[in-house]
């Protein structure tokens, strides 16, 4: 499977792309869209379609995974995240990338185990999971591959829990199919028991008027 990671933001989104072999994660290219203030908004949100969606046509990955936006005390730019989040999305939507979408803290609990994770820590985690022998630079080259890593895991999780559980429904349905089969089984014979039972009672009153009239003669 090949995912697409991405963190996005207006100045820098970050791209990265990962492919996976069952629990082996591997890192096949990452990179950053970088646009400028001095640009109009319609100019750098196209610069960022057009990244993204070269990325996209270039590694031909088959999932997304996404950075959700958070809202806190800067409004401003968690609204120009969306712009940029925007873009990146409509990129993805052409190319039938289907969707995972997570929050920092899920992207930091999935990689490094915690969700208070600082920058460095997602680093060192990022490059020991896809064994690379950098640091992934800059810093939202290694979000966007650690959101990809997080869609990875939580995908593989979720596809072996549902193996379980249609093994566990198999094993379900074949365990009722033998009692039935064994339930069956004892009815007929029962049923069998039942008829020979009751031809042995009905043969026996003859049997016994004929010799009776035998010892009579």
């Amino acid at each position: 499977m090949i995912i697409l990671g991405i963190d996005p933001g207006l100045a820098n989104t970050g791209w990265g792309v990962v492919e996976t072999r069952g629990p082996v994660c591997r890192a096949r290219a990452y990179g950053c869209v970088s646009t400028s203030s001095s640009e109009s908004i319609d100019r750098r949100l196209g610069k960022i379609y057009e990244g993204i969606s070269k990325a996209i046509e270039t590694y031909t990955p088959s999932q997304l995974a996404i950075e959700k936006i958070f809202f806190g005390e800067n409004s401003r730019s968690a609204l120009a995240t969306a712009h940029a989040r925007g873009a990146a999305l409509v990129a993805a939507a052409e190319a039938g990338l289907e969707l995972g979408e997570y929050t920092p803290m899920q992207i930091k609990q999935a990689v490094v185990g915690t969700g208070s994770a600082d920058k460095r820590q997602v680093i060192f985690m990022v490059r020991s999971i896809l064994a690379l022998d950098h640091d992934p630079r800059p810093d939202h080259c290694a979000d966007a591959l650690a959101a990809a890593i997080c869609h990875a895991n939580l995908t593989r999780t979720q596809r072996l829990t549902r193996e379980g559980a249609a093994v566990q429904v198999f094993e379900q349905e074949r365990a009722q199919e033998e009692l039935d089969a064994a339930t069956a089984r004892g009815v007929t014979a029962a049923a069998t028991a039942a008829r020979l039972a009751g031809t042995r009672g009905e043969a026996s009153p003859l049997g016994h008027v004929r010799q009776s009239r035998r010892n009579t003669q």
